[in-house]
């Protein structure tokens, strides 16, 4: 039995996701395929557009037999405590033979090197990285010179390629996931295979619909655009860009009255936040240093909506994507300490989403091999780790519903922003 193990978002699940899964199950040879799926709070710093238990309907229908949800304290970190905590994941099953990953650049070899590179840091890479930390350049753009020089000194053998070729594949977003995918394999030791699909279609961050393989950017942002509740305004002219379930299962949240939830729905709840915290309260903040508290008063203080907040607080070291991960972080008022404290436990759970009937034979051996928990009834498994007394297992899922219960907050309707939804959300079973 072989089974294709997929880390992903699906904000939302759309044409080039379907490909993938499609390519990937080719390329494996899989019989079933499990998802480690973001929950409600996503690694670009922003709230899902669709809910998980919406985006895990999407992914049964597109063949995916088992959804379980990536812990928020993972989800919302960048490239490489995402790509950590889903390899963890994946690894810690006992069951997955290859996992699949989108990336610009599908050439192994170029890959594998990159990513052996980034484990090992060499020690004239480090020196280049070290200097460029120093001069204040954001961090992907330190790293990418730093690589570009080792390779000038010491990567003969991809004089195939060329310098040009490895600041492509640096500057791809998906590429550098990739990496960290890898770095994480290599760092585990793990037996799991990588299989890179090589991306179609639009480019990650294209903001444009561009025909039937557009990007989840281009597709959520034409949809804001449109949006008008209990109308088929709000997916007019996507029907192209998505699979059919995914059209049809959009279409029906709309007209049950369920908005897109954006960073801006909670706008207020974040300069309540910010101008509630103290800068040294601030500073515990994960994501947050060298004093980039300071300024994330004054914008608190100063700015009246969130494009303008991140405007102010952006600059040459702090990226759009950071900056928005520490909103997030500081919404939640998650710290350093904490961060380093679950990184070094990794997951500790895996909750399950939704199944296919496939996926209750997974589910079987799941149950058999894996080294983690499966957790299908969350008040059960809860009241188990109270009577064990684990404390960092509660403290992680504890913020895990904490992530529902704000995130509903998002819509726009009385009975959709009630909390403890994930005590009276079932796990989603598709027996078609």
């Amino acid at each position: 039995m072989q089974i294709l193990g997929i880390i992903a978002e699906y904000n939302p699940f759309h044409n080039g996701h379907l490909y993938h899964l499609r390519k990937a199950k080719e390329a494996s040879g899989a019989d079933y395929c499990i998802a480690i799926m973001s929950g409600n709070f996503l690694q670009r710093g922003e709230p899902a557009f669709l809910n998980k238990w919406t985006r895990t309907l999407m992914a049964l229908n597109a063949g995916i037999d088992v959804i379980i949800e990536m812990p928020f304290v993972f989800a919302s970190q960048d490239a490489r405590g995402f790509a950590n905590a889903g390899i963890h994941i994946l690894d810690s099953l006992g069951i997955v033979n290859h996992v699949a990953f989108g990336c610009e650049n599908s050439q192994m070899d170029i890959l594998n090197s990159l990513a052996d590179v980034l484990r090992t840091e060499p020690d004239f890479y480090k020196k280049i990285l070290i200097e460029g930390i120093k001069k204040g350049n954001n961090f992907p753009k330190i790293r990418e010179i730093a690589l570009c020089k080792y390779y000038e000194k010491y990567g003969e053998k991809y004089n195939k390629y060329g310098i040009e070729k490895i600041i492509e594949v640096l500057q791809k977003p998906n590429n550098i996931l990739a990496l960290e995918y890898l770095i994480s394999l290599k760092n585990k030791n793990s037996t799991i295979m990588p299989i890179p699909i090589k991306r179609i279609g639009s480019n990650y961050l294209q903001d444009t619909l561009g025909g039937h393989y557009s990007s989840a950017t281009a597709i959520r942002k034409k949809i804001i655009r449109n949006f008008s509740y209990n109308k088929n305004t709000s997916i007019k002219g996507l029907k192209n860009t998505l699979p059919d379930f995914s059209y049809n299962i959009i279409k029906d949240e709309f007209k049950k009255g369920f908005n897109p939830v954006t960073l801006s729905s909670f706008e207020q709840a974040i300069f309540s936040q910010l101008r509630r915290l103290t800068t040294d309260e601030i500073k515990m903040i994960h994501g947050v240093q060298e004093g980039l508290e300071n300024r994330i008063k004054e914008a608190a203080n100063s700015a009246t909506d969130i494009e303008t907040l991140i405007k102010i607080i952006k600059s040459k070291r702090y990226t759009q994507t950071r900056i928005q991960r520490v909103l997030i972080h500081s919404l939640f008022f998650l710290t350093h300490q904490e961060i380093e404290l679950f990184n070094n436990k990794g997951p500790l759970y895996c909750r399950v989403l939704g199944m296919t009937k496939n996926g209750k034979i997974i589910l079987k051996k799941l149950k058999k091999y894996s080294e983690l928990p499966i957790i299908i009834k969350l008040k059960n498994f809860i009241k188990q780790n109270r009577e064990n007394d684990n404390e960092i297992i509660q403290k992680m899922l504890g913020y895990d519903i904490l992530s529902t219960d704000i995130y509903v907050l998002g819509y726009n309707f009385g009975t959709a922003r009630i909390a403890k939804q994930d005590f009276t959300k079932n796990v989603l079973i598709l027996n078609n």
